[in-house]
């Protein structure tokens, strides 16, 4: 509608039209052509929610009275506002605020006849008429907390004085609470917190200073309910001192208590971002975000790191579990952005599974043990491996995996173990970066690396793994030591990288038949005598070096052992002492009386160290008594004594062709 301005200016115009036979121009034409300017009044000047807002237009420009209509609009207002403009052609109109926060009017004024147009906005900020409430003391029945304020940036409560929580406490979507210096809310036995959110409408917990991380003191739950919950939310700048005997800092102590975690960002601690004290608290967490924290993440109890899951962010840093053993089955997720640090010697003794991708630090002395009841499943990609390592990257960084279970379900794959071999394992075992006791264990595609002492270490027969398409390097003693009952579990495509396998004294398994590999770029070192009580090929390029007076002996008796050592021209198989001096092992004692033995393409050097048995003098290669073997294409030479010797009174028996001799010291052949 035009109003009275409008009227105005044609009367006007019609008297001059009447009156006057011409303008000073000359024209009857202004000069200057119109203009409209709009102009927004409002009052109060800071107005609160619940209480009118005038709206005027009255002081817009219009210096040539050519009338105008109006329109009003609401652009922008807060989150959760209803509010709606009436009566928007008027040029006074009214609204009243319903939450605090910058609500944006327009205004525009046209005079269409003429295509003339203007328009102006303003923002008009309202404060609450509500005021933050300060919190403090106990709350002893069940209470709900509200959201008061509709901006964030303005706390809903304030905590005055420490807050105990006696009973039920609801906190609404939107809350926002700010503590007061190195104040902090506890959760106690009987108490309950129910903190539930939404994404876009999240509950707050935060410092009254939101510039120093470890402002106030954080939330504290000792309830074993599970209705504790905090979701959709944010906890931050807590941490400021210990929450009680045996806590550190945090923004979360959980102590013997439960409670659910999802969807909240926990930042900005002094210190911890979560901590427990020991086991039995159980916390689940979903999506969660750490960031920021002073210390690391979190603290917990080795059992409780199944509760971190993979959906969760980290800005770098680590989730750190202290002491004990677990207390029922568990799944150790990658972590986003982070690592697991491993502070004591832990137990795995219920089933750990370890997905692809987990990186897990130890630091000096920390390792863990899979106890005879426990079973461990890390199983990586060859793209996406676990990790298992010290905290330095040196030698003897941490103290190594200890494997005592003898669970069928045991396999580490695509898995790196490294710098382990702080201390001796146990009694009896020196340091590794992996033992294994009477246990079963899959090992394939595995990188051992940078031990202190062994790479893997056995103490006995009784273990059982296979170990497949793996890599050591960089161990300081052997990249093994294992029982001769063992040496058939290794295949020829790991790589040793000029490392060697050490066997220890002992016997083979006294049935069944084997094979002993050609080590890829490996030796086989005998620190002990070994029997051979089975059937045992070994393939072609097969290198052995033999410790001080060490004898491979092919045992007889009812059912004999047997050896079947075949070569060829361009690989032989070789048995050498581990010092390239004469004398420097025993030598290879064939008692056994199988036609099936059978030696060729093979080469003995560096043996006689002693008699090889009673009647048997010393060098290099005896058959004795009843034994058999058939011999061909072999080099035996550097011997202390004899060469090769044959007991053909007690029914010892050789089939030889092609046999060379160099350098032995006594005579190449006995025949006695």
């Amino acid at each position: 509608m035009k109003y009275l301005v409008t009227v105005i200016a044609v009367i006007a115009s019609v008297f001059l039209i009447q009156g006057c036979s011409s303008s000073p121009s000359g024209s009857g034409k202004s000069t200057n052509p119109p203009t409209l300017d709009a102009v927004i009044d409002h009052s109060p000047s800071l107005p609160e929610t619940n209480v009118e807002v005038n709206l005027d237009a009255g002081n817009s420009k219009d210096e040539q009275n050519i009338g105008y209509d109006i329109q009003w609009s609401l652009t922008n207002k807060p989150t959760n506002s209803s509010v709606t403009l009436s009566n928007t052609t008027q040029p006074k109109i009214k609204f009243i605020p319903d939450v605090a926060g910058d609500y944006e009017v327009k205004l525009e004024i046209e005079n269409s006849s003429k295509g003339i147009i203007d328009d102006a906005t303003t923002t008009i900020s309202v404060i609450s008429s509500e005021s933050t409430i300060e919190l403090e003391g106990d709350i002893n029945t069940d209470s709900t907390l509200t959201d008061i304020f509709s901006e964030p940036s303005i706390p809903d409560y304030l905590v005055v004085g420490d807050v105990d929580v006696n009973a039920k406490l609801t906190v609404d979507p939107g809350v926002v609470i700010h503590f007061k210096e190195n104040l902090g809310l506890k959760v106690a036995s009987d108490g309950i917190l129910s903190a539930v959110g939404t994404d876009s409408n999240r509950i707050i917990f935060t410092g009254e200073s939101q510039s120093v991380n470890g402002f106030w003191k954080g939330i504290n739950i000792y309830s074993n309910t599970v209705e504790n919950a905090i979701k959709y939310a944010e906890i931050s700048y807590g941490g400021s001192k210990s929450a009680g005997t045996y806590f550190e800092a945090a923004n979360i102590t959980i102590d013997q208590a439960k409670v659910q975690l999802a969807n909240t960002k926990i930042s900005n601690s002094g210190m911890f971002g979560i901590q427990t004290r020991r086991s039995g608290s159980e916390f689940p967490m979903e999506n969660m975000e750490f960031s920021s924290n002073d210390d690391e993440h979190a603290y917990v109890h080795i059992s409780q790191l199944g509760y971190f899951d993979s959906g969760s962010s980290f800005d770098g840093g680590y989730v750190e579990g202290f002491g004990g053993s677990t207390k029922a089955d568990l799944d150790i997720s990658v972590l986003n952005g982070a690592k697991y640090s491993i502070l004591d010697n832990v137990g795995f003794d219920h089933l750990v599974t370890i997905d692809a991708g987990t990186q897990i630090e130890f630091v000096a002395d920390a390792g863990f043990k899979v106890g005879n009841n426990g079973t461990i499943k890390a199983i990586g990609a060859a793209n996406n491996k676990i990790i298992f390592t010290g905290t330095a990257k040196t030698p003897g960084a941490w103290r190594g995996i200890f494997i005592g279970s003898p669970s069928v379900d045991n396999i580490l794959k695509h898995v790196e173990i490294s710098y382990g071999g702080s201390i001796n394992m146990a009694t009896y075992f020196n340091k590794a970066n992996m033992v294994i006791d009477r246990a079963k264990v899959e090992l394939d595609n595995v990188e051992i690396t940078g031990s202190a002492g062994y790479g893997i270490q056995t103490r006995r027969n009784g273990s059982t793994f296979t170990l497949t398409n793996s890599l050591f390097d960089n161990n300081q003693n052997s990249d093994m030591r294992i029982h001769p009952t063992q040496v058939d579990f290794i295949d020829n495509l790991t790589n040793f990288n000029d490392g060697d396998v050490e066997v220890y004294g002992g016997d083979t398994e006294a049935t069944g038949s084997e094979t002993w590999s050609n080590l890829n770029n490996g030796t086989f070192y005998f620190s002990s005598s070994v029997s051979i009580e089975k059937e045992v090929s070994i393939e072609a390029g097969t290198l052995f070096e033999m410790g001080t007076d060490v004898k491979l002996l092919v045992s007889s008796g009812t059912d004999p052992g047997v050896i079947k050592a075949i070569g060829t021209s361009s690989n032989p198989i070789i048995f050498t002492g581990r010092s390239k001096v004469k004398g420097a092992w025993r030598g290879v004692l064939i008692a056994s009386g199988s036609v099936d033995n059978e030696m060729d393409h093979v080469k003995i050097e560096y043996g006689g160290s002693s008699d090889l048995a009673t009647y048997m003098p010393a060098g290099n290669l005896g058959v004795y008594n009843d034994a058999y073997l058939t011999i061909s294409n072999t080099e035996i030479q550097n011997s202390a004594n004899y060469g090769f010797m044959v007991r053909e009174t007690r029914g010892a028996t050789v089939a030889g062709t092609n046999i060379t001799y160099l350098d032995n010291s006594n005579s190449d052949f006995y025949d006695y």
